[in-house]
């Protein structure tokens, strides 16, 4: 016996079975973000004189990403224990719990590899779409939020749509939780990403779809579109629009409640709009990511009558908060539904295509 056959002998494979089809879904997410920050990085290097040109925000998104990732899955580790609780005392079996254990050790690398795997792609996903997104305002001068404004007044009867919510104004534990829940996306939309990446039970083919229509939704809706449709929303309305001081009544009743991240979150986008930086976030107002993304949170996790209206009353929460904390015009929110439905069809066709034997 050879010496390598002897070294054969005593260092058996290591078998990998679950990374066949975790390649399914992380080769066609990476090579989609690559082709994006390609592209991206192009734009940065021939569209001058923009803010932020010689800045990166890689950095700030990990940051980002890791920071609300661990706030989603410390949540989910709660109820989690909760279900654990109630599946011992439901079960019956004394063996559960080590049952349990079990399936924790038999994921103990792969869980750290596909969580690597998430941020990095999430990091770089991000990075692509505000490195666009940043330099639309100089490709584009935002131009639409007169037409989007008088369009909004139009659908309304002759009123802008942020009069309708009065109601919720004059309540400020309502309008601090509109606040809130609009905030919290964030976090929705790491965890639902990395979700896809760690959480098997969802099923390989829809997680595909989700990942890849998240990320169709963002290029074709948060870069393409609004690069046509630029315009910067009614918080800056003052230094785009056509008639100053028409939202002064809106940002009245938002100033006068102490404690808001809304208007915290405006001053500072605004801050590195004009300074040499774009931060997290850039400045674009149509199509709405935030109501893209909260309708695809409908298509992809309202599976059930339950979580349909838990998604469904989500997803109208974030439309009205939009134009409620003065982030979007409603319109915004009525283009960005319809763009993430066709990404959400488009994507359901090429993840059947990527993994065959699945239903979605």
């Amino acid at each position: 016996m050879t010496d390598h056959s002897l070294t054969r002998a005593r260092l058996p494979a290591i078998r990998l079975p679950w990374l066949k089809d975790e390649a399914r879904l992380m080769v066609p997410v990476f090579c989609a973000v690559g082709a994006w920050l390609v592209l991206s990085t192009f734009v940065k290097a021939f569209v001058h004189g923009t803010m932020g040109g010689a800045a990166s925000p890689t950095g700030s998104y990990y940051d980002y990403a890791i920071r609300n990732s661990l706030m989603f899955f410390q949540a989910a580790l709660v109820i989690g224990a909760i279900r654990l609780a109630f599946g011992i005392l439901r079960s019956g079996d004394p063996d559960y719990l080590s049952k349990m254990i079990d399936r924790a050790r038999a994921n103990a690398l792969r869980l750290p590899v596909l969580f690597v795997a998430g941020i990095a792609s999430f990091g770089l996903f991000m990075t692509a779409y505000s490195t666009f997104k940043a330099r639309i305002a100089l490709m584009h001068p935002f131009a639409w939020d007169q037409r989007l404004a008088d369009w909004d007044k139009a659908l309304f009867l002759g009123h802008d749509p942020w009069t309708a919510f009065s109601w919720v104004y004059s309540s400020p534990a309502l309008l601090r939780s509109v606040d809130f829940l609009y905030d919290l996306w964030a976090v929705l939309l790491v965890g639902s990403w990395m979700s896809c990446f760690v959480l098997t039970g969802l099923g390989l083919q829809r997680r595909i779809r989700y990942c890849l229509a998240l990320l169709a939704t963002w290029f074709v809706g948060g870069n393409l579109m609004a690069l046509g449709l630029s315009s910067a929303g009614p918080c800056y309305y003052d230094y785009f629009g056509a008639q100053p001081g028409r939202f002064d009544g809106l940002f009245a009743h938002l100033n006068a409640l102490p404690g808001l991240r809304a208007p915290d979150m405006q001053a500072m986008l605004w801050n590195t709009f004009v300074q040499d930086g774009i931060g997290i976030g850039g400045i674009s107002a149509a199509p709405s990511m935030h109501c893209a993304t909260a309708f695809l949170f409908v298509l992809m996790f309202g599976r059930t009558p339950l979580w349909r209206a838990v998604t469904g009353a989500y997803f109208a929460i974030i439309l009205c908060g939009s134009v409620i904390l003065g982030w979007h015009y409603l319109l915004d929110g009525l283009i960005g539904a319809p763009v993430a439905a066709a990404c959400w069809w488009a994507c359901g066709y090429l993840s059947r295509r990527i993994a065959p034997a699945e239903g979605c």
